[in-house]
């Protein structure tokens, strides 16, 4: 037991380093959140939860939107709104501490401030339901890379929503957390 809880310590260490490290590359700067605005480090969400069958992800199941497997463990995968939250923006609901990384979305996402937890199994799918909670922002993701992959395929209105949203963010160079 003890050395259960001393790994499970030094993951804890090693989070908590990586989330104070500043950035180190200069095409870095849109992922960085503002450190003027409080709401850019928190940012209040309605969070649901998915699965890995064709149940929740039909026939994607067990993929993500990248075309890898749904991750689960220390850094678990979320589905969101990419405009909102760009594909690689890591993140650590605060109410329950796990750290979730965006590499998924969802037509239920577009337009909100809500993300979608992947569980492994459908038990705690439905234990979760539907929260409010709140997410620290660990890394933001990268606009421009969720734009590239996005545009192929918008031919599905959401997915043009996040297109029309991401292009305009781009534009008008609000590329650090905005609502």
């Amino acid at each position: 037991m003890k050395s259960r809880n001393t790994s499970r310590l030094s993951r804890t260490a090693a989070v908590l380093l990586v989330a104070m490290l500043p950035a180190c590359s200069t095409s870095n700067i849109s992922r960085q959140p503002s450190t003027s605005a409080k709401s850019a480090k928190t940012v209040p969400v309605v969070a649901t939860a998915y699965g890995a069958s064709a149940k929740c992800n039909s026939k994607w199941a067990g993929t993500n939107a990248v075309g890898g497997r749904l991750k689960s463990g220390a850094v678990t995968s979320a589905a969101a709104d990419w405009s909102r939250f760009p594909l690689g923006t890591k993140f650590r609901v605060k109410e329950t501490g796990q750290v979730y990384v965006v590499d998924d979305y969802g037509s239920a996402m577009v337009g909100k401030d809500k993300v979608d937890l992947f569980k492994t199994n459908y038990r705690d799918v439905y234990r979760w339901g539907v929260r409010n909670v709140q997410l620290e922002i660990i890394e933001w993701g990268s606009f421009e890379e969720s734009l590239a992959i996005l545009k192929p395929r918008s031919r599905n209105r959401h997915v043009q929503s996040m297109v029309q949203s991401l292009e305009a963010k781009l534009r008008s160079g609000q590329t650090e957390r905005a609502g």
